[in-house]
This record gives C-alpha cells, structure tokens and sequence, in this order.
C-alpha cells in the first residue's frame, strides 16, 4: 500500500507501521541526505499529529506525519546506466535467504544505503537488481561504509517489526573481528562508557566518550597477539552509531586502517598494505521468525585482503 500525500502531510499507511520515523523519512524521501532528513527531526519541521517527535519515534498506521514543503520532490536515483552485467556480483554476496530475509556479505567501500552525498547504497542497488521479484526490501540493522560483513534485509513488513523487536530487546547477538593496534596484558577488555554523537567541520559525524551520552558497552576478546597489535572479536552489547571503533580508540588501541578514529600515520597500512578499516561483522545470531523455526545463526568470510595482512603479520610476530 502506497503513502497518501496531502500536500505537506503524508498519512502512513499499514505496511509500514512500527517503523522508526527517521527511516521512514528515508525511505519516502528519495535522494535526500541522512544529515538534513535528522537536522529537520531535531528542529521540529517533522511532526507526528502535529507533536515533535524523535528520530527513534515510531510511526503508526494513519498517522499525520507533517514535513517541510518539496521535501517530497527530491530527485530520484537513476538506475538506467546500471545494467545486470554491472549488478551480478550480488549474487555472490548472498550468505542466506528464505522468504522472510536475505542475509548478505556487506562489501567494504559500499553504504548500506544512500544519502549525504552519496547517490545509491546497497540497499538500493538489491532493490534495483531484484525489482522483478516483487519484494519489500528493507535494511534491518546498518553497518558503516567502511564495515564489511553480516547485514541483514528483510523481505516482508511482519519480519522487519519482528526482527526489529528482537534487536530491542537485546535478542540479536552479533559478533566482529578487529585488528587493534598497540600492546595488551589482557585476555578480555570490557568497555561500558556512554557516547555521545557530535559533528565536526573536518569529520563529520563522531562518537565521543561523555557520561551524558547513551549509554553504550563493548566486549573485546583477545583471539591472536602480533608485534605491535592484536585480533580481537568483539561483541557489542549495546547497538551504538561508531561504538566499537569510538571504544577502540577510547581504549587508546584503536582499529587499524580507521581513518575516523585511529592513528596517523597507521603502521598496518603503511607496513603491511592494510587498505581499509580492519573491521568485519563476522557473525549474527538471533532466534526463529516463526513457532516452527530454530535459531538462526550465521557467520560471513573475512575479506581476503584483510587475511592477507593477518598472515603477513604472523610472519612477523618475532
């Protein structure tokens, strides 16, 4: 069902009750940035029943969502220079799939969807590539462009509200590799300190320690030492934008190839030809979508670029 446009006013129409307003906004604002589609949330220009409202409000069926005027006229992504040739690799991106969800290897370099300048994401390109199938195609969770590994899309309006219940109520658990630069005495490192989200001229948008932010937790396992870093898997326990590489660098051994939050110059990428940010979302697990299936659980392959620098490395322990 599509959304009713009343000039300034859209009234949400059933499919998509229960989503979170600032994706809503996303999706029916095609092309605008995630960064003014937030600025408009914070100063009140969006209104759900003529009340401010949050990023993180949900909106529900028949409600009024007010909306600056032309906002709804942004331009839409072309898709016509894109051909299927272009798009095959997605395929091999595709961990798992069922009618309820796709389960994809998420590339590094490549947004989960478009926004702030960039014109089309992962997110868009599925949709494009798989238009014919009829499906409802939706971002369950995000990884940072810099982020390879599990990201999950659901197919059909019910499982998104469901597997979005499961992530607030902390039934999700999702597991990372990532190669931290310095020393360490330890074996586990628990990090539970607040972030707080700031914007900067020269970085954008960071995540910065502050007791005010929200509240936000990390676990970090040591997996293998190397001369001046180390391999960790890392559990996040909370679901924070930048988390693990805000705690990284808070723990003064930050992420290599972390261009945002590390060191400059970086010794992986100068020393071992580390060329993007050494973090990849290996593994997800959450519990069955229906009464008769079991728990999924599912793990991605590290970029063999980033195994590449891992055996140099090891060659280098001593």
């Amino acid at each position: 069902m599509k959304d009713l446009r009343i000039k300034n006013k859209v009234i949400v129409p059933s499919d998509d009750d229960g989503m979170r307003l600032d994706n809503y906004l996303i999706k029916i604002i095609k092309g605008m940035p995630k960064s003014r589609i937030y600025r408009m949330i914070r100063k009140g220009e969006v209104r759900i029943n003529s009340k401010r409202a949050k990023p993180s409000s949900r909106v529900h069926i028949d409600d009024k969502i007010r909306i600056p005027p032309n906002t709804l006229n942004q331009p839409k992504t072309n898709f016509s220079s894109v051909t299927k040739d272009d798009l095959s690799w997605i395929n091999n991106i595709v961990i798992f799939e069922n009618d309820s969800f796709l389960l994809v290897n998420k590339p590094s370099g490549l947004a989960v969807h478009g926004g702030s300048g960039i014109h089309f994401g992962l997110i868009e390109l599925l949709r494009s590539f798989r238009k014919k199938n009829h499906e409802h195609l939706e971002l369950v969770h995000r990884l940072d462009k810099e982020t390879s590994g599990c990201l999950l899309i659901s197919k059909k309006k019910s499982k998104l509200r469901k597997l979005h219940e499961y992530f607030r109520e902390g039934k999700v658990k999702k597991t990372y590799l990532g190669l931290m630069i310095g020393k360490f005495n330890k074996t586990v490192y628990e990090i539970d300190k607040p972030l707080k989200i700031i914007s900067t001229s020269e970085s954008g948008r960071l995540a910065m320690p502050d007791d005010l932010g929200k509240k936000s937790k990390t676990k970090f396992f040591l997996i293998e030492k190397y001369k001046n870093s180390a391999l960790f898997k890392i559990e996040p326990i909370t679901g924070k934008t930048h988390q693990i590489r805000a705690h990284a660098k808070y723990m003064k051994t930050p992420l290599a190839g972390d261009q945002r939050y590390g060191i400059q110059p970086d010794q992986i990428v100068t020393e071992y030809g580390l060329a993007r940010l050494f973090l990849h979302a290996e593994s997800i697990t959450f519990p069955g979508l229906s009464p008769t299936e079991n728990t999924f659980s599912f793990n991605s392959e590290l970029d063999p670029k980033l195994a590449k620098v891992l055996d140099k490395l090891r060659l280098r322990i001593h």
